[in-house]
């Protein structure tokens, strides 16, 4: 058997267990703030689920403006993508807790996601999966890129 770059390896894993799906859709949920630009301050994405991106609006009046502009937007993060991962933008009225808004430091949200914790369940879950990887130090990596994943999600959605 010849040996496989680590990248071959990382990519099967990750296309095997959907994560490679989860982590476009984190990519997108990234760019928002640069793709809703002037208007960021007053948005928050929330999740993707599907392919329908939640972005929560500060009032009824960037509701309506953004409507106008969902189809660019959709186009526009899929071709920073480079691939079709968005199918629609879902826009409501409801909390934006902007960072930058409430004055909270990088590290005081870095050590707010470092204060949630996961399940058993989803541990167990995590483990399953890189223990489909051999390499002792790559199951390290992505159980830690799992798990950090998993957080940040959690943190989301305690909004």
């Amino acid at each position: 058997m010849e040996p496989q770059g680590i990248r071959d390896i990382l990519q099967s894993v990750l296309s095997r267990t959907d994560m490679d799906k989860k982590i476009e859709e984190c990519r997108a949920l990234l760019l928002w703030d640069d793709v809703a630009s002037n208007l960021a301050a007053r948005t928050e994405a929330v999740g993707i689920s599907r392919g329908r991106m939640s972005i929560n609006v500060t009032d009824s009046v960037v509701l309506h403006k953004l409507t106008f502009l969902k189809k660019r937007y959709v186009d526009k993060i899929n071709l920073m993508l480079g691939k079709p991962t968005i199918r629609d933008i879902i826009f409501r009225v409801g909390k934006v807790e902007k960072r930058k808004q409430v004055g909270e430091s990088r590290d005081d949200y870095i050590e707010k996601l470092h204060g949630v914790q996961l399940s058993q369940e989803e541990l167990d879950r995590i483990n399953d999966l890189v223990e489909q990887v051999e390499d002792e130090e790559i199951q390290d990596s992505l159980r830690e890129l799992f798990i950090s994943q998993s957080k940040l999600s959690k943190f989301r959605s305690m909004g």
